[in-house]
């Protein structure tokens, strides 16, 4: 039997325990709350991952065997998946990129160019392989990082309407997969013929590594044009300078 003094003593331990932990948890409320609500939410992924038929992963469904029901529902599941990988492209101005990078070398591996790529056909990082026109098909094949592409234009198998063509850009890998069509607009006015990316777009993307490789070249490419149009500029000016003082005899 527990005598009176005892019992005093354990009853005094037993408030200052209480007294000290609820000094502890006014201090730690925020952690203790968080630490809780993390409880409560792991209890049920806990019984989905302890539910019958819920390990493994979910077979694919057979389009074929879709009920009319079960097929709309996936086309409206795969709409919104599409969408949200147009909207990755877009964010990234994927189309506006390939777009340039194919101007650009459609320009320095046209017969005429005189651009600085060396004998092999390298443009900078750029490996230029073949340049061919088939069944109006315009083709650029080039290696980028050990990895081979190619771009395809349609335009010329596209009929006009209203002085307007729509056409597509394409980009391939070495396997033939499209990995991106950009779709484009042709305008032509009195100012001449004017490109358009359209915003649509793209109608096709398999996102992967090849993303940040075709724009982080495509940058680079942009500002070495950008620098050779400044010193295209700079000559130009130099030489007008030379030309008016010629004609009006102005002399330094």
């Amino acid at each position: 039997m527990m005598t009176s003094e005892q019992l005093f003593v354990l009853v005094i331990l037993a408030i200052v325990v209480i007294v000290v932990a609820a000094i502890q948890i006014s201090k730690n409320r925020h952690r203790i709350k968080r630490a809780l609500l993390n409880l409560l939410k792991t209890i049920p992924r806990f019984w989905q991952r302890k539910a019958p038929g819920a390990e493994g992963p979910v077979a694919q469904l057979d389009p074929k065997a879709l009920t009319a029901e079960e097929s709309e529902a996936e086309l409206d599941r795969l709409q919104r998946v599409i969408e949200d990988r147009k909207q990755i492209a877009r964010n990234a101005d994927l189309p506006h990129h390939l777009w340039g990078l194919y101007k650009n070398l459609l320009r320095y591996t046209h017969p005429e160019s005189s651009g600085p790529s060396d004998q092999d056909g390298r443009w900078y990082d750029v490996n230029i392989l073949q340049v061919k026109t088939q069944s109006g098909l315009h083709e650029i094949e080039f290696e980028l990082k050990d990895a081979k592409y190619k771009f395809v234009n349609d335009e010329e198998n596209q009929n006009w309407s209203d002085r307007t063509k729509y056409f597509s850009v394409f980009l391939y890998d070495d396997s033939d997969r499209c990995l991106v069509e950009v779709p484009m607009k042709l305008k032509v006015d009195r100012w001449g013929r004017n490109y358009a990316v359209l915003s649509d777009g793209p109608k096709a993307f398999l996102p992967g590594n090849w993303v940040s490789d075709i724009i982080n070249v495509k940058l680079k490419h942009q500002s070495l044009r950008n620098r050779e149009i400044r010193a295209q500029k700079h000559q130009d000016r130099l030489s007008e300078i030379e030309d008016l003082k010629d004609r009006f005899g102005i002399l330094d």
